[in-house]
């Protein structure tokens, strides 16, 4: 099986993401799995109606994968959108497509597609600005969250307790509104300074855990003092995550999910999840559960013909 991962950074780097591309990278070479790490911003697109295949990379053309895993997440630009379409016109599986991988970058697109799925999300507003507070306190009260429109593990997002000190966050956000895109979001109580994460891959959850925060801060999330632990998820938590990654079109997904008096809220979704916590508190391998599931889609697999057509075999 030949198999690219598409990662925007030095896998060898510190570099946010880099660790779980260096896990399929170790998992991949004891499975005898053909693998590159390629970045996607250094592949020259060329479009032809003659042409049956091109993938021109630092200026050789390469032979096709059976598979790409994009591990690009929110810092997915145009370029590597436009690079993963190109191969998924080609006929590649691509995990994840760039429908997904777009409907996790952004997070009122996540909330819209949830929320028109009639799945449990946090009442969300997208900021106009200046930002009219009357209307924010009339629709989601306060305490009320404040976030970026995108970005990954917390960076920016904030609790504003009380309408006065919205106000003066407003202020700061009007200053800035020419570059910068937020959402206001229900302040989910029940779960403060705690959550969930599950790992979906293909439809199943292989892996969850519970983050709490240390001394009282209300986000959970692995940028900040938590503590994570193995969670054992009720089947309706586990429904929820495969019903939020299904919804998305996300393959491989780390679902974020809140505890409400009444069950659970989407926080939200990763399409590029990170691993070496989850993998430290649960004993497993995530790469190579990934590995196996793409081995059963492998066209070109015994195992793939065996599952998908075995019965026709076992009949002759």
């Amino acid at each position: 099986m030949r198999c690219w991962i598409f990662f925007h950074a030095d896998p060898h780097s510190d570099y946010p993401g880099a660790y779980a591309v260096r896990q399929f990278m170790e998992t991949a070479a004891r499975m005898e799995i053909e693998l590159a790490v390629l970045k996607p911003q250094n592949f020259d697109l060329v479009v032809d109606k003659d042409s049956n295949w091109s993938a021109v990379y630092e200026g050789k053309q390469l032979e096709k994968p059976d598979f790409i895993i994009s591990r690009t997440g929110s810092d997915t630009s145009y370029f590597m959108l436009a690079v993963l379409r190109h191969m998924e016109h080609q006929g590649i599986r691509i995990v994840n497509a760039p429908p997904g991988m777009e409907a996790a970058a952004d997070k009122m697109l996540t909330q819209q597609i949830l929320a028109a799925k009639n799945l449990p999300v946090p009442k969300t507003i997208l900021a106009k600005f200046p930002v009219d507070v009357d209307f924010v306190e009339r629709e989601i009260g306060f305490p009320a969250v404040v976030k970026p429109l995108r970005g990954n593990r917390g960076s920016g997002v904030m609790l504003c307790e009380t309408r006065e000190r919205f106000n003066d966050l407003a202020s700061l956000i009007d200053l800035a509104a020419s570059g910068s895109e937020f959402i206001f979001q229900e302040y989910i109580r029940a779960s403060h300074g705690r959550d969930a994460r599950l790992v979906v891959c293909f439809g199943e959850v292989i892996a969850a855990v519970e983050r709490r925060s240390e001394g009282g801060l209300f986000k959970s999330n692995a940028e900040q003092n938590m503590t994570i632990t193995p969670f054992d998820a009720p089947r309706d938590m586990q429904k929820l995550a495969i019903d939020t990654a299904g919804a998305l079109q996300l393959d491989i997904a780390g679902i974020d999910l809140l505890f409400d008096e009444n069950g659970y809220r989407i926080l939200e979704a990763n399409s590029a999840p990170s691993f070496k916590e989850i993998e430290a508190a649960c004993d497993i391998n995530i790469p190579e559960a990934v590995f196996r599931a793409l081995e059963k889609q492998n066209p070109h697999s015994l195992n793939s013909f065996l599952s998908n057509y075995g019965f026709l075999y076992r009949g002759l």
